[in-house]
């Protein structure tokens, strides 16, 4: 383990990101805030709900994963972008919540009538409506494609390329079709997106 770890020193610093991420959103989680911003608007009135969409939120674990390990074990030469791309992104998001306490009131009833509904219940149950501005779903999603398309071994491929880009926008939109976010949080998540991908150019060149 010692030598595998020796040899993906990337893969320490990704395990050591995520538990420092888990253990600070969930004592988010645990917070009863006095005051929070509803960020449902009158946009949202006119999203239907689709329980099929679950399908594309649940593979954003997928996606992350594949991103990560492909950057990790494959093009280790895009480990910084990707890391100084979502690492930031998410611990902006972490402050942006504790400072702007938000939530949504979108849910609806669900009567379980088939697996997809159950997904989302199981979902509704273990990730509160609660902490949602900027979506970490939608901007970890956009900013892994971004990432991923800048690789030149993924360049070589239209093909894969477009699939990267059809998933990224599948989960964005399964994150309000589902209910699990509201179309405002979508949107300050893309005005995260470009803030940090404009510091990454300037500073950086990536």
């Amino acid at each position: 383990m010692k030598a595998f770890l020796e040899k993906y020193q990337s893969l320490k610093y990704l395990i050591y990101f995520f538990i420092a991420y888990m253990i600070g959103f969930m004592i988010l989680e645990n917070q009863d805030f006095s005051h929070m911003i509803i960020t449902d608007t009158w946009i949202d009135q006119y999203i239907p709900f689709n329980e099929y969409f679950v399908i594309p939120y649940v593979l954003w674990f997928v996606f992350m994963v594949l991103g990560f390990a492909y950057f990790v074990f494959i093009d280790q030469s895009g480990v910084k972008r990707t890391y100084f791309y979502l690492f930031l992104g998410m611990s902006s998001s972490l402050l942006i919540y504790a400072l702007i306490p938000t939530g949504q009131n979108l849910r609806v009833q669900l009567y379980n009538d088939n697996i997809f509904q159950c997904l989302v219940s199981f979902i509704y149950s273990v990730d509160s409506s609660t902490n949602v501005c900027p979506s970490i779903h939608v901007y970890n999603s956009v900013m892994m494609c971004v990432s991923l398309l800048k690789s030149r071994k993924i360049k070589q491929h239209t093909w894969l390329c477009f699939l990267i880009i059809v998933l990224a926008i599948l989960i964005c939109m399964s994150t309000v079709m589902i209910k699990q976010h509201a179309f405002m949080d979508i949107v300050w998540a893309l005005v995260l997106a470009i803030v940090i991908y404009s510091i990454g150019k300037w500073k950086f060149d990536y």
